[in-house]
């Protein structure tokens, strides 16, 4: 079909995504157990070192998320559509913890997905 990419073009465009990733941060999610009591432990594990950028939002985006983000800062970070990161995993960033609150649409042809992180401490 015309205006489709090859395999090799698609390769080739994600390879050059990729390296625009400019930051490298660690990326942590949550594992609960049972402590034997009847109560949980919680567990925050380091599962990669995150290939991201950073994204400030604009005016419009904060108002729609408003009842999200409150008075906390919020940013947004871009990472590979196949990263797995998920709503509620923590990323270290400029000394303080964010929390991965939701994913923004992809679009044709996008290569990445974007979230929208908060800090938390």
């Amino acid at each position: 079909m015309a205006g489709m990419l090859s395999d090799a073009e698609e390769a080739q465009y994600r390879a050059i995504v990729q390296q625009a990733l400019d930051k490298s941060l660690s990326h942590y999610r949550k594992t609960t157990t049972d402590d034997g009591y009847g109560h949980s432990e919680e567990t925050w594990s380091q599962i990669a070192d995150l290939s991201l950028n950073i994204i400030r939002p604009s005016a419009t985006q904060l108002q729609l998320w408003a009842d999200i983000i409150g008075s906390q800062r919020a940013l947004l970070i871009r990472v590979m559509d196949d990263a797995d990161v998920q709503e509620g995993d923590h990323i270290d960033y400029s000394g303080l913890t964010w929390l991965v609150q939701n994913i923004q649409d992809t679009e044709s042809y996008t290569w990445t997905k974007e979230f929208l992180i908060t800090v938390i401490s």
